[in-house]
């Protein structure tokens, strides 16, 4: 795949407004500006369950505490 290709590949996931529910962890995100959003209501409104987005918010507070 060439480098505009995936340039092209990028800017298609992350047009604004786009949801996108991260497959490992199961948390959604809004795209916005080109980053991903994320936050309790956003996950829930997509659909998410409050306890996964809980225990999602603490591993990445441990993640911090411990870098």
């Amino acid at each position: 795949m060439s480098e505009k290709e995936s340039k092209q590949i990028l800017s298609e996931i992350l047009t604004d407004g786009r949801i996108i529910k991260e497959g490992f962890t199961g948390v959604y995100f809004l795209v916005e500006g080109g980053k991903l959003l994320t936050s309790l209501e956003i996950h829930t409104s997509a659909g998410g369950d409050p306890e996964v987005f809980r225990v999602w918010e603490e591993s990445q507070q441990d993640k911090e505490r411990f870098s």
